[in-house]
């Protein structure tokens, strides 16, 4: 998703030893017993000027799709994609040429065309493509063909016989195109969902018994990393291997603040990394302002980097240096009489925390609370009726951390929060207002005295549309199982809403227990053409909700009446 060093001390160290590069550029890595691996990232419109301090393989991150090189019938814009294929060239680190069959963005005319008329397009790209990049070290063949199916597949092969005929012409046509590139298939939902893998798994044995696939290539981006299980990973890690194919985890990402970000480093990444079987990691973008996703990048618009990529350097590295804890996330605050007590996530490497607290949002803060070393405290002696705002350090010997996320509450003689016994919490997965994606995430508090059914519940999220486009939903995790969730998308009216995402749950989802959670519902919506939203004046937008906050602007149903929320 390097044990030894950044790319300048590798090649020193090679050099030294008097090994030779391979001609791709593969690292050797003597402490792990995989071999050699790379670690790549992927160039936008032009290279940062950093970019080889960190990473030895490059992924053209929209410059390679068929849509953005051919928009216009006949109008090939190679411009970009060159750029970066004589970046990798130059700097001798391998190219991947992503992608060549996708559902997604191919060229809006493609559509119009006879079907003699998509094969004899679909078959010149493949050549052209194959003509001008003929040292691509690596090829994605087909680009997620569970998910996003090409409009012209009937084309060139449709379903046929194996179910799959027209990704098996794709590959047919790439053997010839690129003779000495590893050709690839790529889709995401696969580390997160054994069944999803065995799906997967069919298509590749298709490709692997005609000697046409020379390695899989599992996306694991955000919405299939942040909450998969390490022992879900390991099972879909051994089941791809089973195949004896290389495996190549192709667009890595994981949100977060620093604090959550850098947990799911430290937990996650040596999972891949360590897999023999893992032969190269690509991230999906690592600085501010430049990645798809909102929070997956590493280093700041201003070039600081990120607790988790000082942890990753420093694991590749093999180093010991302290390194200072990020800080402390999952912060709840329950108010009780007079009191309110705090817990939160522990923070990797810390030995203490500090708990500030204020009257004011934003502070000034006081410290309440010093050398915790526990992660929970309950401040006594408050002020029944007053709201009270806190947040939570950590330290180590190498400093302290910057402050958690914010939470209040309010004391009461009468105890808890007030309200139903149902709460939705809700987070922005993407902060950026103007966005092809909205990815609003919930979970379903209960704070009742007994379990309540999921299946009869239902979530309403609201937004406006921007359009008249048709609309796409996607589950892309849920504690309670993908397959237990359905959206479904309705009309409202009221102020900045005329659209609404709903929730519901089978039967499968089970009950939530008193005092318990949902856990995550992660979702996604965008529009057929893949076009912007506005989402900065959307009902139940809050950008500023970037950790799990009760919100009352997401509405809850229970049996079909409203017990949470407000409606527009």
């Amino acid at each position: 998703m390097l044990k030894s060093k950044w790319i300048s001390l590798f090649v020193a160290i090679m050099m030294l030893s008097g090994l030779l590069l391979s001609a791709i550029a593969e690292k050797a890595d003597a402490s792990l017993a995989s071999g050699s691996k790379f670690l790549g990232n992927v160039i936008g419109s032009s290279a940062p000027s950093n970019f080889t301090t960190y990473w030895n393989q490059v992924t053209p991150e929209n410059a390679t799709k068929w849509g953005s090189v051919e928009s216009t019938r006949n109008t090939m814009n190679w411009s970009n994609a060159d750029l970066i294929y004589n970046y990798a060239q130059t700097n001798k680190i391998p190219f991947k040429f992503h992608t060549l069959v996708w559902g997604s963005q191919e060229p809006g005319w493609i559509g119009s065309l006879s079907a003699a008329d998509q094969k004899a397009e679909v078959t010149e790209w493949i050549k052209l493509a194959g003509q001008r990049y003929s040292t691509a070290e690596y090829v994605d063949v087909v680009n997620e063909p569970l998910h996003a199916k090409p409009s012209y597949r009937n084309a060139i092969g449709g379903d046929g016989t194996t179910g799959w005929d027209w990704v098996i012409w794709s590959f047919q046509q790439a053997r010839e195109a690129f003779p000495n590139s590893k050709l690839l298939i790529n889709d995401y939902g696969i580390i997160s969902d054994p069944n999803a893998a065995s799906q997967y798994l069919t298509i590749i044995n298709l490709l692997k018994d005609r000697g046409l696939v020379d390695g899989i290539g599992i996306q694991c981006h955000y919405f299939n990393m942040d909450n998969v299980s390490v022992s879900t990973m390991n099972s879909v890690l051994n089941s791809l291997s089973a195949t004896g194919l290389p495996i190549y985890v192709s667009e890595l990402d994981m949100t977060g603040d620093d604090a959550t970000q850098l947990s799911r480093y430290q937990t996650k990444f040596p999972v891949l990394w360590e897999n023999p079987n893992v032969k190269g990691i690509t991230l999906w973008g690592y600085i501010q302002g430049q990645t798809w996703a909102s929070d997956t990048h590493l280093v700041t618009s201003s070039g600081a980097e990120r607790p988790a990529m000082q942890w990753l350097k420093q694991y590749l590295g093999g180093g010991s240096t302290p390194v200072v804890p990020a800080a402390p996330t999952g912060l709840t605050a329950t108010a009780g009489d007079a009191q309110v007590a705090l817990s939160w996530a522990a923070s990797s490497g810390a030995t203490s925390y500090t708990v500030k607290q204020a009257t004011t949002s934003g502070g000034p803060y006081t410290d309440v609370a010093t050398n915790l070393t526990t992660t929970s405290y309950t401040k006594t002696g408050l002020t029944n009726g007053t709201t009270y705002y806190y947040v939570v350090t950590a330290t180590n010997a190498a400093g302290t951390s910057g402050s958690s996320s914010q939470v209040s509450a309010i004391p009461s003689g009468g105890g808890g929060n007030g309200g139903g016994n149902l709460v939705v919490q809700y987070k922005a997965q993407n902060t950026n207002a103007s966005s092809n994606t909205l990815a609003p995430n919930f979970v379903i508090k209960n704070n009742g005295t007994s379990a309540v059914s999921l299946s009869n519940l239902k979530i309403r999220y609201y937004f406006t549309k921007d359009g008249n486009q048709a609309l796409n939903s996607y589950i892309d995790w849920a504690a309670v199982g993908n397959s237990n969730v359905s959206a479904a998308f309705g009309s409202t009216t009221g102020t900045n809403a005329d659209t609404y995402l709903e929730i519901s749950f089978g039967s499968g989802a089970g009950s939530i227990a008193p005092g318990a959670t949902s856990g995550d519902i992660q979702t996604r919506i965008a529009k057929a053409d893949w076009s912007n939203f506005n989402q900065s004046n959307d009902y139940s937008y809050d950008p500023t909700k970037t950790s799990f906050t009760d919100w009352n602007k997401v509405t809850i149903y229970q049996s079909g009446t409203l017990v949470w929320g407000i409606e527009p």
